[in-house]
């Protein structure tokens, strides 16, 4: 099973160094275009989301990326270095319609096979997404 490991620091800059090095994994490993788009729609979100809510933008303070690739199964933990983080989660609120932001862990979960959230050691936070060519097939059916 091919396993990468990534460590950025909390700038806006390394979501685009993110993607495109994800984009290099998925594409030498064969994956399909489409589930690169979902994964790579819901990577982005966690680290979006680790960015900007648990490490607040503080460049001191990283993203690690761990990717798995095993016969059509993508895994992926995104680990932020924040406080609180599995609390927000808990006491999250959907979105509204007219919400401008707050749907990144719905994204995920629509796309993603299985989403967990769990704290770190150190009160970070690790999104783990999984995907899986039955729930590719799956999404397919309705688009």
């Amino acid at each position: 099973m091919p396993a990468y490991e990534f460590t950025y620091p909390s700038t806006v800059a390394s979501e685009d160094k993110m993607l495109d090095e994800l984009a290099t994994v998925l594409q030498a490993n064969g994956i399909p275009e489409d589930m690169q788009n979902w994964f790579m729609l819901a990577v982005s979100e966690a680290f979006t989301n680790a960015l900007v809510h648990g490490n607040k933008r503080n460049p001191r303070k990283t993203i690690k990326l761990a990717l798995f690739i095993n016969n059509g199964l993508l895994a992926a933990d995104i680990i932020d270095e924040g406080q609180g983080g599995l609390t927000k989660i808990k006491r999250r609120k959907p979105p509204t319609m007219l919400s401008e932001g707050g749907r990144g862990v719905d994204l995920m979960r629509h796309y993603a096979s299985a989403v967990g959230f769990t704290q770190t050691e150190s009160g970070g936070l690790k999104v783990s997404l999984r995907f899986d060519q039955m729930k590719e097939n799956e999404i397919e059916r309705y688009t």
